[in-house]
């Protein structure tokens, strides 16, 4: 296992930054998650740590040991990708074996780890099986077994699960945070969705055109966002993002008016889904809709409503909840909840939120 430290990391390919200025920490043992849509820079960042590709500018340190001109091979990493990358002549048995090929462990050493990886996948009836006799989720499974047998000092994964059916990716999900916390590994799991993000990680990075907006723990991410990137990508349902202006003390837009103590000029007004409250169409403070689409799930209910101007919001509502489309109504924000961001994305300190 090991610390590892990314500092002012940078990787170019010719006029195209792909990371910019990184600066990151990963504890020793901890689950990180890079998150973020393609092409966020979180892969290349994932290839860097591993060794599989160089940055342009900056170190990476292992336990404070500088291993940036170092081979992959001599980092000790494991990696699995989003196919499993199985030999395909190859038995089961046989692909976790490569893995152990230039060890010098004795013959009964690497049977008696192997046996063990195998016992914690619970993988025993695949042993003697090609890839081409398993299931994705099978595969998934003794690659898995296949990284995690060298016992690295960091495991890397790149969304594993993105190609597997809903149902096993939630079932692999537990599986591998299990996994992880009984051996105690360094990961790092990139992945553009949100919930395994949130359900997997000690903490999540949150990457977008190359930078780093924010790391922190899943609570500190979805209820403190440092920019305004991170609070769109972040929920599902999203947030509602309402653009307006601040102007004595108040936040208006052609949809809504709530007094902020905030400093005046442009900003947008984020508020979660489940933060809007269904009220009278003409009450005060509240923000007049018309339903667009009702979406029932079983536990509660999505109204997707659509303002003046053409702005869609979605509000979080009670099971069983009944509208038709193209029905008025209107939803009020819960002014403790309101958060606002300024014009370059950035966060505005908000020190109370108030409904006139």
């Amino acid at each position: 296992m090991a610390s590892i430290d990314l500092q002012g990391v940078e990787k170019r390919y010719g006029a195209h930054h792909a990371v910019r200025a990184l600066d990151m920490h990963i504890e020793d043992g901890e689950f990180l998650v890079l998150l973020g849509p393609s092409g966020c820079g979180k892969t290349t960042t994932l290839n860097m740590i591993a060794g599989l590709d160089a940055p342009t500018a900056g170190k990476i340190l292992f336990d404070g040991r500088d291993v940036t001109e170092i081979s992959a091979y001599r980092r000790n990493v494991a990696m699995v990708f989003q196919s499993s990358l199985l030999y395909p002549h190859l038995t089961a048995r046989r692909n976790i074996e490569t893995s152990l090929r230039y060890s010098t462990l004795s013959k009964v050493e690497k049977q008696a780890r192997i046996a063990e990886t195998v016992r914690m996948l619970e993988i025993e009836p695949l042993l003697d099986k090609l890839p081409s006799q398993m299931s994705g989720g099978q595969r998934q499974r003794v690659a898995t077994a296949k990284a995690i047998v060298r016992e690295p000092a960091a495991f890397l994964l790149d969304e594993p699960l993105s190609a597997l059916d809903a149902a096993l990716r939630l079932s692999l999900r537990s599986e591998l945070v299990n996994l992880q916390k009984r051996l105690g590994t360094t990961t790092v799991f990139v992945t553009h969705d949100q919930i395994e993000a949130m359900t997997m990680g000690d903490r999540i990075g949150v990457m977008s055109g190359g930078e780093l907006q924010q790391i922190g723990t899943p609570d500190e991410i979805y209820n403190s966002p440092a920019t305004l990137f991170v609070a769109g990508f972040l929920g599902s349902p999203p947030m509602n993002l309402i653009e307006g202006e601040i102007a004595a003390g108040l936040f208006r837009s052609e949809q809504l008016s709530v007094p902020v103590a905030a400093p005046p000029g442009r900003a947008t007004l984020g508020i979660r889904p489940q933060d809007m409250h269904l009220v009278a169409p003409d009450a005060a403070g509240a923000l007049p809709v018309t339903v667009f689409a009702l979406e029932h799930l079983g536990r509660e209910s999505i109204v997707i409503a659509e303002a003046h101007g053409g702005l869609k919001v979605r509000i979080i509502v009670e099971a069983g909840f009944s509208a038709h489309v193209g029905e008025r109504l209107g939803f009020a924000p819960d002014p403790a909840r309101c958060l606002l961001f300024a014009q370059d994305g950035t966060r505005i300190p908000m020190r109370a939120s108030v409904l006139a």
